[in-house]
């Protein structure tokens, strides 16, 4: 079986599951604004947006879209990936899935680009227009240009996401695990917090992240200061092809884990 193939058959399983639950789709495309609205509300309510864009340089409604935005764009399109073993585990798929031919490296980093797909398309229904109220045509082109940096920043975060997948799947309790592994992603991405104001132990951590250097690049992107946007996607690029054979490693590894304990299933 094809790549192309195994990426139709994630296609049909995703899109068939989003327009059944239409509910799931309209959530996905007012979360940025939902959460943009509560941080803003929060934020006017213990301090001047004044004071905001002296500080970031950039006005909050903006940051904040933004923010939401590449948190979902990123966690949401490798949330499948992480949680799909243990899905895979429950329905008792996860026998004929080890039984199969099909390289397990690529069935895995199928998994997260149709929901890849569908976060880029709802960049037109926030990043666009809100930048394009803002900063009108430049805004436009500004909102397009960010969108498209943060599919990039999804993508090389698929092989870091298969070492981590694989990684907790390999020990037991691995929902407890990946419950405590996802906020700390959240937060060592850099989106809300600016990994460039963590201490020095959270800032190397996130550096490990090839998506938080394209989450520093959208900020620069915001706030005006273009320099170094070159070295951050090579770095990001670096890390993903530095994370890629491992995640081939870790797979294998887990694999056999769950043949020699019979693969069992819940």
């Amino acid at each position: 079986m094809s790549y192309v193939d195994v990426l139709k058959a994630e296609y049909k399983l995703v899109y068939s599951e989003v327009f059944r639950r239409k509910t799931a789709l309209v959530t996905l495309v007012l979360y940025p604004y939902i959460f943009t609205a509560f941080t803003l509300f929060v934020g006017y309510a213990a301090g001047s947006p004044r004071m905001f864009v002296e500080r970031v340089g950039v006005d909050p409604v903006v940051y904040m879209i933004t923010a939401s935005f590449m948190l979902m764009s990123i966690l949401v399109s490798i949330d499948e990936l992480l949680w799909r073993p243990l899905f895979d585990t429950y329905i008792g798929t996860i026998t004929y899935i080890l039984a199969s031919p099909i390289s397990r490296l690529k069935l895995y980093s199928a998994i997260p680009i149709p929901r890849l797909t569908l976060l880029a398309f709802m960049g037109f229904t926030s990043i666009v227009p809100v930048y394009t109220v803002y900063y009108g045509l430049s805004g436009l082109v500004l909102g397009l240009v960010v969108v498209a940096v943060l599919v990039v920043g999804c993508l090389v975060m698929i092989p870091f996401a298969i070492v981590v997948t694989t990684t907790v799947h390999r020990v037991g309790e691995s929902w407890r695990a990946l419950n405590i592994v996802r906020p700390l992603m959240m937060v060592l991405l850099g989106v809300y917090y600016p990994r460039t104001y963590m201490p020095l132990v959270g800032y190397i951590i996130s550096s490990l992240i090839p998506s938080s250097h394209v989450v520093e690049v959208v900020q620069r992107l915001l706030t005006g200061m273009q320099g170094n946007l070159f070295t951050l996607f090579v770095i990001a690029f670096i890390l993903a092809f530095t994370y890629t054979p491992l995640g081939q490693f870790t797979l294998k590894a887990w694999e056999h884990k769950k043949v020699k304990e019979g693969v069992k299933t819940s």
